[in-house]
């Protein structure tokens, strides 16, 4: 039997790779797409591909490529991201419609497209394979920072995505919003652990059925549920970061 498939899109350096190395390494084939491919991401994966993500109509030709050249993706992960910091922290409103739509594009508009061709390959599937769609959240769908409205407007729009996919197609496909956290539930920020998401996101593509599409993890965890006190909480990016910087040079 030929061995599954793995296509990430926004496949980065960290949490992208990282990734890409945990799927090699298992004996995956492994497509990867970045704006600009880096040559570690070209070391690893079988097939590498140059890609705006900002341009969605253009998504359903990517998968079109690695099923021709490796096969159909039976997990797809969605990484890519796009942010743009209000230049008034206290003006949210502030960043251009431009940047806006472009924010929008990557972090909701292209993952309803890549997921709209992952659903289209899984069909086609045998069914014992493994089916499974993974989009890299954060702790915006549950927090408010007004810094990055557009990011936040995106991952909020995706989670609602992931929700509604996991509730029409959790028996026969798995969707999933994964989030990392710190261990008391707070956001990672740019703290992110390559090393936990590859671990994780590979437990997740062989699990057998639909675990909770709300995929809060924790590194050296995995899957913790938190409670939702903090939800809708207003925060400003600075706080965050403060509080990652705290949490992450205390002594363990």
């Amino acid at each position: 039997m030929a061995p599954p498939v793995v296509f990430i899109l926004g496949a980065g350096p960290n949490v992208g790779t990282s990734i890409a190395s945990k799927f090699a390494a298992e004996g995956w084939k492994v497509a990867a797409a970045s704006r600009s491919p880096k040559d570690e991401i070209k070391k690893i994966a079988h097939h590498v591909i140059a890609a705006d993500f900002s341009e969605s109509e253009k998504i359903g030709s990517l998968f079109a490529e690695v099923e021709a050249k490796l096969g159909t993706p039976n997990v797809v992960i969605y990484n890519a991201y796009s942010a743009t910091f209000s230049p008034d922290g206290s003006n949210p409103f502030s960043i251009s419609v431009a940047e806006y739509a472009k924010d929008i594009a990557v972090n909701t508009t292209s993952v309803y497209a890549a997921a709209s061709a992952a659903l289209a390959g899984f069909r086609k599937l045998p069914e014992v394979e493994p089916k499974v769609f993974i989009y890299t959240g954060n702790m915006q769908n549950s927090l408010i920072v007004p810094e990055v409205l557009s990011l936040g407007a995106g991952k909020n729009a995706t989670a609602y995505l992931m929700e509604t996919a996991c509730t029409a197609y959790g028996a026969k496909y798995q969707f999933y919003y994964a989030d990392e956290r710190l261990p008391d539930g707070r956001p990672v920020m740019a703290a992110l652990s390559g090393e936990a998401h590859a671990k994780y996101y590979f437990e997740l593509a062989t699990k057998k059925k639909q675990g909770p599409w709300d995929a809060t993890f924790v590194k050296g965890v995995g899957y913790t549920k938190f409670d939702a006190e903090r939800d809708r909480e207003v925060t400003p990016a600075g706080m965050l970061i403060e509080n990652v910087k705290k949490a992450t040079s205390a002594p363990s």
